[in-house]
């Protein structure tokens, strides 16, 4: 069974032991993983809540729940858009930014921890090529996986191991 296991199934067990562990750490916002993904995307940015909804991956409907409950929460404020008074702006309030720097230190602690048993020159590797990979497929770059894959094995100078 070994032999079987893929990039897939690795990604998998990494972003399900993630998500677990950043769900921990986030608890304290709402919407955990998704609210500090939304804070953290409005640090420094004031987007559209539709050009929010897109860079996440976020339904546009679903996006509107999860931003009412972080207004709600006194973390994210809505301003009009003065270019068109039909657009909603979103933007962090002081506490989101607060609240932003306490989860930061959080969830890389967790990460951190995810990663326990590599040194820290992998763990960097590691998290490097997944942002690259990631940052090329969401720009539309180059939206074949395995050519991502292949780039990433390039990277490591290794070749791919085929059965």
């Amino acid at each position: 069974m070994a032999d079987d296991l893929e990039l897939g199934w690795s990604l998998g067990v990494l972003f399900r032991e993630w998500q677990r562990r950043a769900q921990e750490a986030t608890a304290s916002v709402p919407h955990g993983p998704r609210g500090f993904q939304i804070l953290q995307t409005l640090d420094g940015a004031t987007p559209r809540q539709g050009a929010l909804a897109a860079h996440l991956g976020i339904d546009r409907t679903v996006l509107t729940y999860v931003v009412d409950d972080l207004v709600a929460a006194g973390l994210v404020e809505r301003r009009v858009d003065p270019s068109d008074r039909r657009a909603q702006l979103c933007a962090l309030t002081e506490l989101g930014a607060s609240t932003l720097a306490t989860l930061r230190d959080a969830v890389a602690a967790s990460e951190r921890s995810l990663l326990d048993g590599a040194t820290g020159d992998e763990a960097a590797l590691l998290e490097r090529l997944v942002r690259q990979a990631a940052i090329r497929l969401h720009a539309g770059d180059d939206r074949d996986a395995c050519r991502v894959v292949e780039d990433v094995v390039d990277v490591l100078g290794a070749a791919p191991q085929r059965s």
